[in-house]
């Protein structure tokens, strides 16, 4: 009985290797044919999370992307992680809100000033200046 244990037990162990090998040989097969297959059109998700829509797909290496409007980036084929549904493309655009959130005001703003200070907004942070920078003043 016990002779028969350990060949029995390497016999399940190999078979239990050749069917996930197999299957994940399948999936990356699965994942390489979707990726050769994007076309121009075709609005796809990146490995990082970014949604796309695909612009040219001539080179068999990289695809260039829209990923905002009027923003084409080339990333490689191999980033494309799916192809997102049509039924579900609508979502995946910036902006696409059904209703207008509460809160927002229908006249603009002028945001050129910061009402509390009197200075101009900007984008950096008055630590990224030397002491007694005159920039601001």
């Amino acid at each position: 009985m016990d002779a028969l244990f350990f060949p029995l037990l390497l016999a399940l162990l190999a078979g239990f290797m050749f069917l996930s090998i197999r299957k994940q040989k399948k999936r990356m097969n699965e994942m390489q044919e979707m990726q050769n297959s994007v076309s121009t059109g075709v609005r796809v998700q990146l490995t990082a999370g970014l949604y796309a829509t695909v612009v040219d797909d001539s080179s068999p290496d990289y695809v260039d992307l829209e990923i905002a409007t009027g923003v084409i980036t080339r990333f490689s084929r191999q980033a494309v992680v799916r192809v997102v549904p049509t039924d579900e493309a609508a979502e995946t655009y910036p902006g696409a809100l059904t209703a207008r959130p509460e809160g927002l005001d229908d006249e603009p703003q002028d945001t050129a000033t910061d009402p509390s200070t009197g200075s101009r907004a900007d984008d950096s942070y008055s630590a990224d200046r030397p002491e007694g920078s005159t920039e601001d003043r």
